[in-house]
């Protein structure tokens, strides 16, 4: 499993997804890297085999979506999917205008 370009056994049968990396979840961006990313992985990927090949530990906290709708780490990628990674939002305004933590 690696960034597209990086040379692959011609047997394996892969797919290529695009990763949007948001808020601190950017600093797995390649070095020099800005903007959404193309990786490859194994035909058959879930989202957490993804999660490895980009370096992500399992037990990260991140919000996922693939193709517009929320993932749990074991959602099947398809050729093409768009994978969103966002950190957990914390706070937010509780009832009667208090902040949350």
């Amino acid at each position: 499993m690696s960034r597209l370009g990086d040379s692959e056994r011609a047997d394996a049968r892969t797919i290529t997804v695009t990763v949007t990396f948001f808020a601190d979840l950017r600093r797995f961006l390649p070095r020099g890297a800005d903007g959404p990313q193309r990786y490859t992985v194994r035909e058959g990927a879930t989202l957490a085999d993804l999660l490895a090949a980009i370096g992500i530990a399992p037990d990260a906290e991140l919000t996922a979506a693939v193709d517009g709708e929320l993932a749990a780490q074991g959602t099947p990628l398809a050729d093409g999917a768009d994978v969103m990674l966002l950190s957990p939002i914390e706070g937010g305004a509780a009832a009667g205008g208090e902040a949350t933590s």
